[in-house]
C-alpha cells in the first residue's frame, strides 16, 4: 500500500532514496527517471519515495493527485511525499528544503532530472544537490539523469498540455506512453441519447483541476468496474439541444447500463472530428452512427 507523507509533517525512518520533480503528467522522461531510481534503490535496499505537489503548480494538472498515485503505485513505489505548493513553501530556501527533508525523513539518496530547479526563485539545481551530497557530513548521494528528447525537444509536462489543449492526443498519448484518461464519476443527465437517439450516454464529470481537452468527438475506450468498452465522447457543447456549457458524455459500443455515482475511466484514444450543430435530432445520430462505424472498423483494421 502507497504510503502518504506529508512534507515537513511526517516521518518515514526506514532508509529511502527520494525522487525529486513535480511529476504532473508522469510522461515518458518521468517513467525512465522512476526506472532507474526503482534499480538503484532495489540495489541499495532502500525504499522509493517520489516527490509531487498535490495541485500541481498551479493552474490545471494533467493527471489529478489521486490518478498520480495510482500510477505511481503500480510502479512499486513505496512513498509520496506530498507537498503543497503554497506562497510559504515557495519562500523556502533550496538548502533549508533539503535540511527539512532530512528532519523528518531517513534521506540515503536523491534522484532528479538533470533540469530540475528548485527552492525560492528555482535556484537550486542539480549542482546545488550534487555539492549537498558531496558534503560527507549529509550523509547521502545523488544521481541525475538526463532528459528524454521527442523530435529533438525535451519531453516537458507544459508541451503535453499544449497537445491535449489542441487536440493532438496520439502524440500526447505517446509521450505520456499511455492514453490521457479522466476518472469521474457518471451522474445523471438529460436522458436524450436513449430517448431521442437511440444512443445511450453516460455524463461523466470532468474535474475541474484537469487540463481541458479540446472541444471535439474522441474516440475513447471506458474501465466500468472489471470491464473495458470501446466508444465515442463528446466533450464539450451541446449546440444541436441548444447547451453552451461543456460536458463529457461517453456511449460505449454495446453497453447498456445505469452507473449513476459510479466512477470510471474514459481514456482519449483519438480525435475525430470537430463538434457540429445539427438541424434536427435525426441528423445528429446519421453522424453518430457514421462515428460508431468508424471505430468499429478501426477495431477490425
Amino acid at each position: 500500500m502507497l504510503e502518504i507523507v506529508k512534507f515537513n509533517e511526517d516521518s518515514y525512518n526506514y532508509p529511502c532514496l527520494i525522487v525529486l520533480g513535480c511529476f504532473d503528467s508522469l510522461h515518458e522522461g518521468h517513467l525512465e527517471l522512476l526506472k532507474k531510481a526503482r534499480l538503484q534503490a532495489k540495489i541499495n535496499g532502500l525504499d522509493l519515495g517520489v516527490m509531487t505537489f498535490t495541485d500541481g503548480k498551479g493552474g490545471d494538472q494533467v493527471f489529478t493527485f489521486d490518478e498520480r498515485l495510482n500510477l505511481l503505485e503500480q510502479f512499486k513505489v513505496k512513498f509520496v511525499l506530498k507537498i503543497d505548493f503554497t506562497e510559504e513553501f515557495k519562500k523556502i530556501d533550496a538548502a533549508k528544503f533539503l535540511d527539512m527533508l532530512d528532519d523528518k525523513i531517513n534521506v540515503k539518496a536523491y534522484m532528479s532530472g538533470k533540469d530540475f530547479r528548485f527552492g525560492a526563485g528555482a535556484k537550486g539545481k542539480s549542482s546545488t544537490l550534487k555539492n549537498y551530497a558531496d558534503d560527507e557530513d549529509n550523509g547521502v548521494w545523488y544521481m541525475p539523469v538526463k532528459d528524454v528528447m521527442y523530435e529533438g525537444e525535451k519531453i516537458s509536462t507544459s508541451k503535453i498540455k499544449t497537445m491535449l489543449e489542441s487536440g493532438d492526443i496520439a502524440t500526447a498519448n505517446k509521450l505520456l506512453t499511455r492514453n490521457y484518461f479522466v476518472s469521474g464519476e457518471v451522474v445523471a443527465g438529460a436522458e436524450r441519447g436513449q430517448s431521442l437517439l437511440g444512443f445511450p450516454t453516460m455524463n461523466v464529470v470532468y474535474p475541474e483541476n484537469k487540463v481541458k481537452i479540446k472541444q471535439g468527438v474522441y474516440t475513447v475506450k471506458c474501465t466500468v468496474g472489471e470491464n473495458v468498452y470501446n466508444g465515442i465522447a463528446n466533450y464539450g457543447p451541446r449546440p444541436t439541444f441548444g447547451e453552451e456549457e461543456s460536458f463529457l458524455e461517453v456511449h460505449l459500443d454495446g453497453y447498456e447500463g445505469n452507473n449513476y455515482g459510479e466512477v470510471v475511466k474514459v481514456e482519449f484514444v483519438d480525435y475525430i472530428r470537430d463538434i457540429i450543430k445539427f438541424e434536427t435530432p435525426e441528423e445528429l445520430k446519421a453522424q453518430l452512427e457514421q462515428d460508431i462505424l468508424k471505430i468499429r472498423q478501426e477495431q477490425d483494421d
